[in-house]
């Protein structure tokens, strides 16, 4: 043991830098440990007083009726599970006490009494009977929206009848206007978007110009929605501004074939109602017809 100590007290004399390095590295790790453990404690008793003096609080204002800094004390340090609101009026103490309910007040009943009111006016909307135009037709935020799922879901839906009304109630109590003003205005491109997409489920081709326009704007799937939007619209007179666009957009999540399929079909659908002059030149060239009859039909004619 005696050579060894020698050895690396000679062998530390002879590398005194490392030595120095090294009991310094250790020191400070030594010294992080201490300050470290130090905070621990510090940080328990901190915990602990804390803890003891909102308890005491609470106490304090379970026993006396309160004022409002009391008031406000007592919702600040309770938890939101046994104290849900503290209201005080606006007279002297005297007259009026600050009430504590003790249960959560959520206007969850209201709300479904509201959803189950629309639903049922939107039903005699759907069932040709009289309804609450000023409910249909509400201002309220909240309610506009309940009622334009509701007719949204309609125009989706298989039954002609009700496609019908629902078409008509959208387009009566200002739910088109509201569609297209959001197309036009709106901040998200997804707002702008779903706008579109309501537009597109009215089939109504006075939403022909604002998804025209809708084609410059500058998110792609904005673009995109619109160009779905006026390929189910059929209208010829979106040609021209598909054709445009198909020779201008750039963008991968607007792809030209389905502009081509748009194209193709409001040129059907021209094609289809002679009343509606085409437009040649906007057009896309349509596919070249073999001149060549078909031989099953002559067979059949023959026979």
């Amino acid at each position: 043991m005696k050579e060894r100590a020698r050895y690396w007290i000679l062998l530390a004399q002879l590398n005194p830098i490392p030595v120095v390095i090294g009991a310094v590295i250790l020191a400070l790790f030594v010294l992080f440990l201490f300050q470290r453990r130090r905070l621990k404690g510090t940080r328990r008793v901190r915990t602990s007083r804390s803890e003891l003096k909102k308890a005491k609080t609470i106490a304090d204002a379970a026993r006396v009726p309160a004022s409002e800094s009391k008031a406000e004390a007592i919702a600040d340090v309770a938890a939101p599970a046994t104290v849900a609101a503290v209201a005080t009026s606006a007279q002297p103490a005297e007259a009026a006490e600050p009430v504590i309910q003790t249960s959560p007040v959520v206007p969850d009943s209201a709300r479904q009494a509201r959803i189950a009111t629309v639903a049922e006016q939107v039903k005699n909307v759907m069932a040709g009977e009289e309804y609450d135009p000023s409910l249909i037709g509400s201002d309220d935020r909240e309610t506009r929206q309940l009622v334009g799922a509701e007719l949204l879901s309609a125009l989706v839906g298989r039954n002609l009848q009700r496609r019908d009304r629902a078409r008509a109630a959208f387009m009566n109590h200002g739910y088109f206007d509201d569609a297209t003003r959001d197309l036009r205005i709106a901040d998200a491109p997804v707002e702008r978007a779903a706008a579109a997409r309501r537009l597109s489920f009215v089939h109504d081709r006075e939403a022909t110009p604002h998804l025209i326009a809708a084609l410059d704007d500058s998110a792609p799937e904005v673009r995109r929605t619109a160009v779905e939007a006026l390929m189910d619209l059929r209208d010829p007179a979106a040609i021209g501004p598909l054709n445009s666009l198909m020779q201008t957009e750039a963008d991968r999540k607007v792809p030209r074939t389905l502009i081509k399929h748009a194209i193709d079909a409001c040129a059907t659908a021209a094609s289809a109602d002679s009343s509606v002059p085409l437009d040649v030149s906007a057009a896309t060239p349509a596919p070249q017809l073999s001149a060549t009859p078909i031989e099953p039909e002559r067979e059949v004619i023959e026979l």
